[in-house]
């Protein structure tokens, strides 16, 4: 998963290996800074997780499409 293809309002799934985050889906939020997710520290910004510039997000994976999720 690429931070280029996410915006505020997306899901991620975030993998156990985070001390700030708790396994499980997360929302994606946006502020001047960027895209993030909220943490137990304030806000964990998305484009420190790229493997390298413009790279996979290490840590996270897609969520539930929140389109999918209302529509049922």
């Amino acid at each position: 998963m690429k931070l280029s293809k996410l915006k505020a309002g997306d899901s991620v799934c975030v993998d156990g290996s985070f001390t700030c985050l708790k396994p499980g889906f997360h929302l994606v939020e946006k502020s001047k800074l960027g895209l993030y997710i909220c943490c137990d520290d304030g806000e964990h910004y998305l484009d420190g997780q790229e493997d390298e510039p413009g790279g996979d997000l290490v840590g996270l994976s897609p969520g539930p499409d929140r389109r999918t999720r209302n529509s049922a």
